[in-house]
């Protein structure tokens, strides 16, 4: 019997927890749905059967805005993505204007590469006549220009009073500087008296001839005397009178 009424007891206590357990949760949610009638009802206002306003107000006249219709500063506001008809407020946003993309501009070619570099070998200079206006003169200026030979010595200087009477024998006569530089005679000793007539006027008129005036006159008398000699040292008045021959 002891067992049996503390079995009956453990019970009663356990269904009596379970029910005080069931009471804390049913009476807020009660009171929650209670207060929600209640603000309903609060709120709730039946319809006039004479056109009046749901809160009891006659309706003589629709509600004005003034005699324009509701502004969302100038924009109207699309319906809400969720939809539901209902429009409440909300923040319009424009669409997205395309970014403008600046078409690229072609690219630039390439300069060829240079060519190699090349090295052009220069030619080995050539002695250049003189200028003809400018001393030396060759035997040809002196002798197309005998008013300057004239205003150098006088016209009719012998070839004997510059070479001396041992060279003009040879000539076979004693002419004038003219004559001598325009002999025709092709041997060494008519290009001795031509080349050598012309080296000493040049000696008298350019203090930087390769030959002093002295010099010319016994280089002439030296030569005239040789068959060989009188060639070779016709030549090198010749060069010298072209302006080939420098001092170094």
């Amino acid at each position: 019997m002891g067992s049996e009424k503390k079995m009956k007891a453990l019970v009663m206590w356990f269904l009596l927890i379970w029910y005080v357990s069931q009471q804390a949760v049913i009476t807020p949610a009660m009171n929650r749905s209670l207060e929600g009638g209640t603000a309903d009802e609060k709120n709730y206002y039946p319809p006039d059967p004479h056109g009046g306003n749901s809160n009891g107000t006659p309706c003589t006249t629709p509600p004005s805005t003034h005699g324009s219709p509701p502004s969302t500063h100038g924009t109207p506001l699309p319906p809400s993505p969720g939809g539901g008809g209902g429009g409440g407020g909300g923040h319009y946003n424009p669409p997205s204007t395309p970014a403008i993309t600046t078409p690229l501009s072609p690219p630039v070619p390439l300069a060829p590469p240079a060519p190699p570099y090349q090295v052009i070998p220069t030619p080995p200079a050539t002695p250049m006549d003189p200028d003809p206006n400018t001393p030396p003169f060759s035997c040809d200026y002196w002798r197309t220009h005998p008013t300057a030979i004239w205003a150098l010595l006088g016209f009719w200087c012998p070839l004997s009073q510059i070479f001396g009477m041992p060279a003009a024998s040879f000539f076979g006569s004693n002419p004038s500087l003219v004559e001598a530089m325009s002999d025709a005679r092709s041997d060494g000793i008519g290009a001795l008296y031509r080349e050598g007539t012309a080296s000493f006027l040049n000696s008298l008129v350019d203090r930087d001839f390769f030959f002093t005036t002295q010099q010319v006159r016994d280089a002439v008398n030296a030569a005239v005397v040789s068959d060989e000699a009188a060639p070779a040292q016709a030549e090198l008045f010749k060069k010298a009178n072209k302006g080939h021959l420098k001092h170094h």
